[in-house]
């Protein structure tokens, strides 16, 4: 009985211990970032990386819409709000296939990420004369 209890103390420090680290891990830079070990870390990383991603497909977006007539601007609103749908479906999809491991956050992050930086790029072509 008493090697339980002392082996549900070790667990509960380590555990303690870990939320402690994470919480300290809420935002890493970029070069921290190179180096992370951590699940809650990378989501961390990964988090930074997908808010930039995102700001960026904004700017592209509005910058298309500049050089649109209305109706290629409705086009475009529809196009989006479809792509958006799928994306999130997608990422959805493949942090499914962690079958809820503690991987499956980042999956669908890292996933959410390049999709969004790859509509960016799309985006950025139509823009061009």
């Amino acid at each position: 009985m008493r090697l339980l209890s002392l082996r549900f103390a070790a667990v509960l420090c380590m555990t303690v211990g870990l939320v402690a680290q994470t919480r300290d891990q809420t935002r890493q830079s970029p070069s921290e970032c190179e180096d992370t070990v951590t699940t809650a870390a990378m989501r961390s990383c990964e988090s930074v990386r997908y808010e930039t991603a995102q700001r960026e497909l904004r700017v592209a977006y509005q910058e298309l819409m500049e050089h649109l007539d209305a109706g290629q601007k409705e086009k475009l609103r529809t196009t989006q709000d479809a792509w958006l749908r799928y994306r999130d479906a997608n990422a959805d999809f493949q942090a499914s296939l962690a079958k809820g491991g503690t991987l499956a956050p980042l999956i669908k992050i890292s996933s959410l990420t390049e999709m969004t930086t790859a509509r960016t790029v799309e985006l950025r072509k139509e823009a061009m004369p």
